[in-house]
């Protein structure tokens, strides 16, 4: 996708998938079953992954995502936008969301 255009994609929970708290944390079933947690590299829970889930809401775009994490979190902006783009795509290629 192109940077300028993901920017104002509108990114979604995929209709075929499950995405519930459980014991604290968030976890995603998706129609290949398979459950799928957001986890740091180091797998504690990915607090900056979570609160991209909730933030998945069927309207935001990937830009207004990424405006709420560079308030919330002290990160800047070319860090969180690269980051939220790599979390979304590979969020993308296991079925957890979708676009549109």
């Amino acid at each position: 996708m192109d940077v300028g255009l993901f920017q104002d994609t509108v990114v979604r929970v995929h209709p075929d998938t499950a995405v519930q708290r459980v014991g604290g944390r968030y976890m995603a079933a998706t129609p290949d079953d398979r459950l799928h947690t957001f986890e740091a590299p180091d797998g504690s829970v990915s607090e900056v992954g979570e609160r991209i889930i909730e933030l998945v809401d069927g309207s935001r775009t990937v830009g207004q995502i990424v405006d709420v994490l560079v308030e919330e979190f002290e990160v800047s902006r070319e860090v969180a936008e690269a980051d939220t783009r790599q979390f979304i795509e590979l969020l993308l290629g296991k079925l957890v969301l979708t676009v549109g």
